[in-house]
């Protein structure tokens, strides 16, 4: 179907895009995602934030997910004395220290409690995104001494790296267990959970979400060299993944990052859980109205590897063009999808398979096969059908049809998926029903249109995916079962 872009956009909103004349020019534009950066802002803030993103969506008739991101231990140096920048010259000897005190070139703080326990003679420390290079010579006390490997300017609060270490302190904060609770009272739709070093990180995420009542996605974002490690773990135990390329880039040298970038998606491919690109994507944009060739080639690869969404970041929570950064996302995602060639083959089935996906595959060979067919229709109480569904890629629109406002936004994160609205049945035949009223209430397509639509029977159960069926959109009326 003509129009229909497949990769979705999620765009961090901030000082530049929390007015509602500009959220709402973004929903219009093409925002399908609105991200919430909680190392930045109040927890209050972001609780109107979401909100208001919600009031925006239904005046504007779009499905828009809020996916809140826990800042996590960021790791920063302590203040300067006086406030002034600490001239670190190459080959020099300095000590870092957890404690605090006014920084100076011959010692500084680094904000991390167990500093002198987890880090080990021999590793690198960086500095303000990896400027700064030191390496630790010695332990002395709870200071470590170490040599400057590449001198700069050092500023207070600049973030800090440890790229060679496995850091013991645990990827929630007390700060994101508050956000967390705030999350699950406001219903936010995905969490994403920050500097995630093994699986483990996910499954505390998760009880914690549990023991607060709320049952939300957990996104788990690769931005450590442990991430990278453990990563097939990591990627089977998260509801999603996010390439974030901004932390990433510092732990790993620069011509990893695209390499480690595929992989990541790659994983999420078979483990067949949504995908994120992050970070720097049209950063130009936030000071100027058009992106470098370098950013639009950028998105238009993010695509063509089949992520599921890509994102902005200072570009729409601070930059002077939002709503622009927006459309010309948009715009370069929509070319690029113009000349895609075939999807990849979807792997072949094995033992492990469960009926789910081999239905899957059979619609997408229908729907390809087929020039009548308009799309396919996945009837879903959970969104596992038209996430699945998603995941083999089929060259036409997916209709996720669901009666359950959660669910609804959700699927708004999912590669070509089209969030449909519709209401709640207890028996096959009403649920043709309700997908023809849907589809044509929506003018997704027209009486008469066919679709191939997958279910899970009986129609509560959830989970699974069983059903296929060949339908001509209004002719549900007549069925007689």
């Amino acid at each position: 179907m003509a129009g229909i872009r497949r990769t979705k956009i999620v765009a961090t909103l901030g000082p530049a895009s929390l007015a509602r004349e500009t959220l709402a020019a973004m929903v219009r534009a093409g925002m399908d995602v609105a991200r919430l950066n909680t190392s930045h802002g109040t927890l209050e803030g972001h609780r109107e934030a979401v909100r208001l993103v919600r009031e925006v969506a239904k005046a504007e008739g779009r499905p828009v997910a809020v996916l809140l991101d826990l800042a996590g231990p960021k790791i920063r140096t302590g203040e300067t004395a006086y406030g002034r920048a600490l001239e670190l010259r190459q080959g020099a000897l300095v000590r870092v220290t957890a404690e605090p005190v006014a920084g100076t070139e011959e010692r500084f703080t680094i904000g991390y409690p167990r500093l002198a326990e987890d880090v080990a003679p021999g590793e690198r420390i960086l500095l303000d995104d990896g400027r700064v290079e030191l390496r630790v010579v010695r332990r002395e006390g709870s200071d470590l001494v170490c040599e400057v490997v590449t001198g700069g300017l050092l500023t207070a609060r600049r973030g800090v790296h440890f790229p060679e270490t496995a850091l013991t302190a645990p990827a929630l904060t007390d700060r994101d267990r508050e956000a967390l609770a705030m999350a699950v009272a406001e219903c936010v739709d995905y969490v994403a959970l920050s500097f995630v070093q093994d699986a483990s990180d996910l499954a505390a995420a998760r009880a914690a979400i549990t023991a607060l009542g709320g049952d939300i996605p957990v996104v788990a974002k690769i931005e450590r060299k442990q991430a990278v490690a453990n990563l097939d773990a990591i990627v089977a135990e998260a509801d999603g993944v996010m390439v974030a390329r901004g932390d990433l880039g510092v732990e790993l040298p620069p011509e990893e990052v695209p390499v480690w970038q595929r992989r990541i998606i790659a994983a999420a491919a078979r483990e067949m859980v949504p995908v994120i690109t992050a970070t720097q994507m049209l950063e130009s944009m936030v000071d100027a109205p058009r992106p470098t060739r370098a950013e639009a080639s950028d998105v238009a690869n993010a695509a063509w590897d089949y992520s599921d969404a890509v994102m902005l970041s200072g570009e729409t929570a601070v930059g002077k063009y939002p709503v622009e950064a927006v459309a010309m996302m948009d715009r370069i995602i929509r070319r690029a999808e113009a000349v895609m060639g075939p999807a990849p083959e979807a792997r072949s089935t094995d033992e492990q398979d469960d009926h789910s996906y081999v239905v899957a595959l059979a619609a997408r060979r229908i729907v390809e096969s087929d020039p009548n067919m308009r799309g396919i229709a996945c009837f879903t109480r959970s969104g596992y059908s038209a996430l699945l569904m998603s995941k083999v890629h089929p060259d036409a629109p997916i209709f996720g049809v669901t009666h359950a406002e959660t669910v609804y936004r959700r699927l708004a994160l999912a590669r070509g998926v089209v969030p449909v609205m519709s209401a709640a049945v207890l028996t096959t035949d009403e649920l043709l029903r309700a997908l023809d009223r849907a589809l044509l209430d929506g003018g997704h397509v027209e009486e008469g249109d066919e679709v191939v639509v997958v279910a899970s029977l009986p129609v509560r159960a959830q989970g699974t995916t069983n059903f296929l069926k060949l339908h001509r959109v209004g002719d549900a009326a007549t069925y007689d079962w």
